[in-house]
């Protein structure tokens, strides 16, 4: 008989053929114990790739938190769900931390705020689900930080590698790619809010001649501006299939 044993946190789909001459409880542990050994590599390799172990959840046929032993040898599932996201976030927040230059009050380095559907989130607690997270750093001085250069040409930090916010989307889009989309990108933050993009409509007026005569913006111009004076280098992060 065939016992379907599925780890969905980390894709993985397996069908245990169980040994018809085993008793149901044996062919009950040799299925949990087929699931343990699984959901033993599974944290290993969360763990050397997140650097910490996940939050997990164990549905055994339908009740989640059941015993492993409890899975039925005939018709019965052992889901594991881990809850990588958290896990993908906690990086980021620690590398912009560590990539971050520390200056005489530390501001900017401890700054960096986290940004679930738009409303600020602390990173030490319970992530709520969401479709998009946002990392920003909301001091007035972040793009300066980013990219910006002295009179003289030079970056305007020389004691650490500007680009932090760029670099370490990229860096995390390489190691988490194949869990969510991370981009670099801006958003405007005010309060514990993220402000929303408000487009600009332009039109352009030619001749006949194809010459510009007249142009104009419709739409509102003010919010647009007020949402772009404050635009801050930011991380964007979406789960993938969500």
């Amino acid at each position: 008989m065939a016992t379907r044993t599925r780890i969905d946190g980390v894709a993985t789909d397996i069908n245990l053929i169980v040994n018809r001459l085993l008793s149901p409880a044996a062919q009950s542990k040799a299925v949990a114990d087929f699931a343990r050994n699984a959901i033993a590599e599974a944290d290993a390799t969360n763990k050397r790739v997140l650097g910490r172990i996940p939050p997990r959840t164990v549905t055994v046929n339908g009740s989640q938190g059941a015993s492993l032993d409890s899975v039925r040898p005939s018709g019965g599932s052992i889901i594991v769900e881990w809850e990588l996201i958290s896990g993908v976030l906690v990086w980021i927040s620690q590398m912009l931390r560590d990539r971050s230059p520390i200056g005489p009050s530390g501001k900017y380095r401890d700054s960096h705020t986290l940004f679930a559907d738009d409303v600020e989130v602390p990173i030490s607690g319970q992530i709520p689900t969401a479709d998009e997270y946002v990392f920003l750093n909301p001091v007035p001085y972040a793009r300066k930080i980013e990219m910006g250069k002295t009179k003289s040409g030079r970056a305007f930090v020389v004691s650490v590698p500007n680009h932090i916010y760029e670099r370490t989307a990229k860096d995390a889009n390489g190691k988490f790619g194949n869990i969510a989309s991370i981009k670099f990108s801006y958003r405007a933050p005010e309060n514990t809010k993220i402000v929303a993009y408000v487009p600009i409509v332009r039109t352009i007026v030619r001749d006949k001649k194809g010459r510009i005569t007249a142009g104009h913006s419709a739409g509102n111009t003010a919010a647009a501006a007020h949402e772009r004076a404050l635009r801050v280098p930011a991380i964007v992060v979406r789960i993938r299939g969500r």
